[in-house]
This record gives C-alpha cells, sequence and structure tokens, in this order.
C-alpha cells in the first residue's frame, strides 16, 4: 500500500501557472500541531503580559499607600509626642497648684502624684507611662481630676482665708493685752479674754473677715455689742460700740464699717474691746492680725 499524499493547488487570478503542494498525512499532522502550540503559546504570553502588568499596577499602588501611612504614622507620633509634653507641663503646673493649695502628702511630695503613683504603677513610685493613645487618655482624665480636687482645695483655702479675722478692726493703741491682768474696777487678777484697743470716740470699726453678723445689740458688760460668725470655727466680738451699723443676718466683708469706738458698758475710757473666739475656746486676736 502506498504512501498517502495531500495536495494543495493555489490558481492565482492572473495567467500565471498554478501552484501545487503535495505533503505526506505525517507533515500535515507535525504542521498541525506545530500550529495549535503556537497559537496556545500566543495566547499564554498575551495573557502573561496582562497580568505583569497589573501586578506592575497593584505594586506601585501599594508603594504609594505604603507611603502615605508612612506619612500618617510620623504625623501620628508628632502629635502624640506634642500631646505628651502639654501632659507633662499640665501635671507640672497641677502639682505646682496642689502645694499652693496644701494638698501635701505625707511623703512630702503633692498628693496628686502620690495617688497618681498607686493608681497607675501599683507597688512603686509614679513614673509617667509611654505616649500610647490609651495611656495619653488615662493621664488627661487622671489630671483633669486632680485639677478639680486643686481648685475645690483652692476655693476652700481662699474660703478660710477669707474668714480668718487676720486685719486690725481698729487704728489704735493697746491698753490691754489677752490673759491675766488686773481688773480696773475691782483691782483683782482676772483673765482678759481679748484685746483693748484705745481709740478716740467714733472711730470706725471695720470687719477682719468676712462673715455674718449673729448679735447686735446691748450686753450688760460689753454695752453696745456685735457678735460676728466667719465659719471655719471663726468668731468675733465688738464691745463698748458708740454705734451699731450692722444688724442680725447681715452678711459682712472683710473691711466693711461694722460700728464706731465708744465707751459704753463696764468701761473706763474710750476703747474697743476685741475677742476672736476658735472653736468655741478664747484665744489671742494677736495671734491672727497680719497688719498690725
Amino acid at each position: 500500500m502506498g504512501r498517502r499524499t495531500h495536495t494543495v493547488i493555489i490558481v492565482p487570478h492572473s495567467k500565471a501557472d498554478f501552484i501545487k503542494f503535495s505533503f505526506s498525512t505525517r507533515a500535515f499532522m507535525i504542521l498541525a500541531s506545530v500550529a495549535s502550540v503556537a497559537v496556545i503559546l500566543s495566547v499564554v504570553a498575551i495573557g502573561f503580559t496582562g497580568s505583569a502588568a497589573d501586578r506592575r499596577a497593584d505594586v506601585s499602588r501599594l508603594e504609594s499607600e505604603n507611603q502615605e501611612l508612612v506619612r500618617v504614622n510620623q504625623e501620628l507620633e508628632s502629635t502624640i509626642a506634642a500631646v505628651q509634653q502639654r501632659l507633662d507641663d499640665f501635671e507640672k503646673r497641677t502639682s505646682q497648684l496642689a502645694l499652693a493649695a496644701g494638698m501635701v502628702g505625707e511623703s512630702g511630695k503633692p498628693m496628686i502624684l502620690e495617688s497618681a503613683g498607686s493608681a497607675m504603677n501599683t507597688g512603686g513610685p509614679y513614673t509617667p507611662l509611654p505616649g500610647d493613645i490609651n495611656v495619653l487618655k488615662l493621664r488627661g482624665d487622671m489630671i483633669a481630676e486632680h485639677l478639680l480636687e486643686v481648685e475645690q482645695a483652692m476655693a476652700d483655702q481662699e474660703q478660710k482665708l477669707s474668714s480668718t479675722p487676720t486685719i486690725a478692726p481698729v487704728i489704735g493703741v493697746i491698753t490691754d493685752g489677752f490673759g491675766n491682768r488686773r481688773d480696773p474696777f475691782t483691782g483683782k487678777r482676772a483673765y482678759h479674754h481679748g484685746l483693748d484697743l484705745s481709740a478716740r470716740r467714733g472711730t470706725p470699726i471695720v470687719a477682719p473677715a468676712d462673715g455674718v453678723v449673729v448679735f447686735a445689740g446691748r450686753n450688760n458688760g460689753m454695752g453696745r455689742m456685735i457678735r460676728i460668725s466667719h465659719g471655719f470655727g471663726f468668731q468675733t466680738v465688738y464691745g463698748h460700740l458708740d454705734k451699731i451699723l450692722v444688724e442680725p443676718g447681715q452678711d459682712v466683708r472683710r473691711g466693711e464699717e461694722i460700728g464706731h469706738v465708744g465707751n459704753t458698758g463696764r468701761s473706763t475710757g474710750s476703747h474697743l474691746h476685741y475677742e476672736v473666739l476658735k472653736d468655741g475656746r478664747f484665744v489671742n486676736p494677736l495671734y491672727y492680725i497680719l497688719d498690725a
């Protein structure tokens, strides 16, 4: 049996001779296989080229996003550092205010630092923690809470100072001091519970601290008398007045005029008898007068 062959004849439109190709079946199969492989390789090459372009685009996008993340992270670190510094400064100033308000612990340090140490580093001294966002928020909340405590302490201190009889109620000369003395009427030794301040009749008498008038009227031994409650355990008494300018229940401020020096009651001359009581006990008024 002879080998089978295939013939392809190409006839041009011109009058030229036709072209004839003859090849065997085996050669045809080989040619067809080669053509198929070439087509497949072309398709794969096209697909690979497209995938590579996509990958390059993805890499470029990721690089851009990474640069943006680096920039944002740097800005965040800078912001955290700035907030940390602000909190450190704020905490230092709060501690100084705590010292000014008398908020000192057993160790001599501001109480807010001792409480912060027990809350954030139990078992050891207080040390600032790293600048983590949550830690910064915790520190900010704690400092704000301590600042409120300091403000309250300073307000209490200011009120206490305004309620302490720190100025002389009248400009005069001390003719009798606090403590044992010879009674001018009996000649015997007796305890004098205040100061006698000699001044001309009608000399203004002022309140030495803020307070409320609890008595204003006549008293047998004191003559015309005023008693003021200042709070925080302080009371002051003014005796032998010539004139009373306030009435019970009236609020008075430090330096406000409340009466005039006189010679009423058990008195040997024009003067003011001035008493200070702390928690119900008589104390020497000179312990509190700062402008004498």
